[in-house]
């Protein structure tokens, strides 16, 4: 988690910028290693570099950290709207706080089960192929982000820039 004044963090070399880009588009370790031309175990090492610098082990709360911090650029803004209910929001803010789905259940006082089934309905509606993409996602319709707080509550419709 950020410091509470949002301080910046160490600086990310561009190879941990570049791996980081990867997966927060939703690339596999595999595939961001390819695009880099680099091994899986380099990109993994980079992936353990950048927790260390930010904080964090939660590739989705990376992302998200990255945006606040200046790493990677703000993803602009989409075109359409996205309706969310409580629950996946809350799984949301959650995955971009750092959190584990079973943290997010226990936090909720929810069955792990209904979580996860929240978490992958989520990554439908976001057109979403990981957690860490998610977060890009929500930082696209506006759902996570400076402006927004992570503690919205009730449904949740975000459109494209809206603040």
């Amino acid at each position: 988690m950020p410091a509470p004044d949002e301080t910046i963090s160490p600086p990310l070399s561009s190879q941990e910028r570049e791996a980081l880009l990867g997966i927060s588009q939703g690339r596999t370790t595999a595939e961001t290693a390819c695009d880099m031309g680099v091994s899986d175990s380099t990109v993994k090492t980079y992936i353990l570099r950048i927790g260390g610098k930010l904080g964090t082990s939660e590739r989705a709360s990376m992302v998200d950290l990255a945006y606040r911090h200046g790493h990677l650029d703000v993803p602009g803004p989409v075109d359409h709207v996205v309706e969310l209910p409580k629950e996946q929001h809350t799984v949301l803010a959650g995955l971009a706080g750092g959190q584990t789905v079973e943290e997010i259940a226990a936090d909720e006082k929810r069955p792990l089960d209904d979580v996860r089934k929240d978490a992958r309905r989520l990554l439908r509606a976001l057109g979403a192929s990981s957690a860490a993409h998610a977060v890009t996602r929500g930082w696209q319709f506006r759902l996570l982000g400076p402006a927004t707080g992570r503690d919205n509550s009730g449904d949740v419709v975000a459109m494209a820039g809206q603040a």
